[in-house]
């Protein structure tokens, strides 16, 4: 398998969109990005009267933003600039900061003047304002793949079947074997006669009567591996559970090695609950060395092809 590895998506070099309606939704969703909200909407349709805002709504510090698009390849200018500030102080209800969008690449003369004008606005109480080039709006969308891919789908790497099957399954069984739940239970709990209830450990019953088969077979050999030597340790400990544990008296929905074996049979008792405990310590180990080759094999190599 070679190891020739993609580009990162903030290192690639994106096409401005050609038409105003494309432009102004990968904005949206830049702004999004940059201000971690989704109470930012775009405003009205082309042709309406838009008072300099093409885009409005809140940061998460609450601020109240507006963002106008310009798909101005070739750059854009003070006047403009000016012409939309202007506008966007007739907007309501009034904005806080506006910032202006363009698919322009950076400019160091522009960002300098807007910045003058930022500061003099902000002097006489008036909202401040920014300049975002195209450069900066692609380095917003580079934050969140599943936004970036649904702009740019054709810079999207290709994918591999196996690592998709294979994740698709340790995620499902991540999920049954949480650490959180029957994995972190058995690690835990004292068997040496305390009850518990029964249906605890029907995760790890299920593991064994289900993930043996060839449905649920990974194909990375490594992972495969860890399974199969988590399965055989589960069946152990399962097979010490149905033969040496009962339900209690009080509750036949909770099981115990009996506590009365401490007095009545000192050696079974030992025996049954070290026995128990150093398997749950195995399968316990055994679990994290699944984990960990599944996240070397699926995440660790997931920009390789």
């Amino acid at each position: 398998m070679g190891a020739n590895l993609m580009p990162t998506i903030a290192g690639l070099v994106l096409p401005p969109p050609r038409s105003w309606d494309e432009f102004e939704e990968i904005a949206l969703s830049a702004a999004k990005l940059r201000w971690n909200s989704t109470d930012l909407y775009r405003h009205g349709r082309q042709g309406q009267r838009q008072d300099g805002v093409d885009i409005f709504g809140h940061a998460a510090d609450g601020r109240h933003i507006a963002v106008q698009g310009k798909n101005t390849v070739d750059g854009v200018t003070i006047a403009t600039i000016e012409s939309e500030i202007t506008q966007a102080e007739s907007f309501q209800p009034p904005i806080d900061a506006l910032y202006i969008a363009t698919t322009a690449k950076r400019d160091v003369a522009i960002q300098g003047k807007v910045r003058l004008i930022s500061q003099r606005r902000k002097k006489a109480n008036k909202f401040p304002v920014a300049i975002l080039f195209w450069e900066d709006i692609c380095q917003d969308l580079a934050g969140d793949d599943a936004v970036f891919f649904k702009h740019f789908p054709q810079f999207r790497p290709p994918t591999n079947p196996v690592r998709e099957h294979d994740q698709k399954l340790f995620d499902e069984l991540s999920s049954l074997l949480s650490s959180n739940g029957v994995i972190g239970f058995i690690d835990h709990h004292n068997m040496a006669g305390f009850s518990f209830p029964d249906a605890k450990l029907d995760p790890l019953r299920e593991f064994y009567c289900e993930w043996n088969k060839p449905e649920r077979e990974f194909l990375t050999p490594e992972i495969e591996t860890a399974k199969l030597k988590l399965w055989v340790k589960a069946d152990e400990y399962l097979e010490v559970i149905a033969a040496e544990t009962f339900p209690t008296e009080k509750n036949v929905d909770r099981r115990w090695v009996p506590q009365d074996w401490e007095i009545t049979q000192p050696k079974r008792f030992r025996r049954v609950v070290n026995q128990l405990h150093a398997l749950a310590g195995e399968i316990v180990s055994l679990h994290a060395g699944l984990i960990q080759t599944g996240k070397l094999h699926l995440i660790g190599k997931s920009g390789k092809t």
